[in-house]
């Protein structure tokens, strides 16, 4: 019996990007293939949305060990994502069916660029942008430069952070990053990317040695609006997060 296709029931604007509601087949299917990466590939330390007790505030505090620092964004990270490699890629990993779940994964792409790709939205689209990623020339490259031991890396979805002691050994990897990244077909997003500096802003926080702490305008875009008792704490909290273990 055929199963009928559709793994989405609607889309949305949220802050100018395209996002995907997935129907219920489709959220099934998703926490299946979720599942099945999950079981079968051990993601690298430095991806922190991946990680347990990861996260950015965490990438923050190990790049906040270092003097300079540097990051390179991807743009439209999920958009720019092939059906073709998602299929390759789970297919690597010895799933079964790959290109069935590589058609279930993916839309009907509303900006320029690969024809069928990853929406924002779906359970799946996290951990099989970052596993296309994590397999590409992209990969290899930054788990060579983590072994060094020089020079700290993190990602976090679409974000990658560079640091390190060493100015001309992170300048030197700052560049091989972005020919790797053109090299595997990811786009940078030049309006987000930082040269090597000692300080820079990343994840709305501001980051340089010994220091984090979150961005006095996202503090304000904050208290901006009329926020509940309970969000106040919690944002708070979350500002306290950041600033914990900085310089006296």
């Amino acid at each position: 019996m055929t199963v009928q296709f559709q793994n989405y029931d609607y889309s949305y604007n949220r802050d100018g990007k395209p996002v995907f509601a997935p129907s219920g087949l489709g959220a099934r299917i998703g926490q299946d293939i979720k599942g099945q990466v999950e079981a079968v590939y051990v993601f690298d330390d430095f991806v922190y949305h991946l990680k347990k007790n990861g996260g950015h505030v965490a990438a923050l505090h190990t790049h906040r060990l270092h003097q300079f620092f540097a990051r390179v964004d991807i743009k439209n990270f999920f958009y720019g994502i092939a059906k073709s490699r998602v299929q390759r890629s789970l297919a690597d990993l010895g799933i079964q069916r790959a290109r069935h779940y590589a058609k279930w994964s993916c839309v009907k792409n509303p900006f320029d660029g690969p024809r069928y790709a990853l929406p924002y939205g779906f359970i799946q689209s996290p951990i099989l942008a970052t596993l296309v990623l994590m397999k590409s020339a992209v990969g290899s490259f930054l788990r060579g430069v983590a072994a060094t031991g020089h020079i700290a890396v993190s990602v976090y979805m679409d974000d990658i952070s560079l640091s390190s002691d060493d100015e001309a050994a992170l300048y030197g990897a700052f560049e091989q990053l972005k020919a790797k990244l053109q090299e595997a077909n990811f786009e940078i997003s030049a309006g987000k990317m930082r040269e090597p500096s000692t300080a820079m802003d990343v994840f709305n926080c501001d980051l340089s040695h010994g220091k984090t702490e979150v961005r006095s305008d996202r503090i304000g875009e904050f208290y901006a609006e009329m926020r509940s008792p309970a969000s106040v704490d919690g944002f708070e909290e979350y500002c306290a997060r950041v600033q914990e273990g900085n310089s006296p």
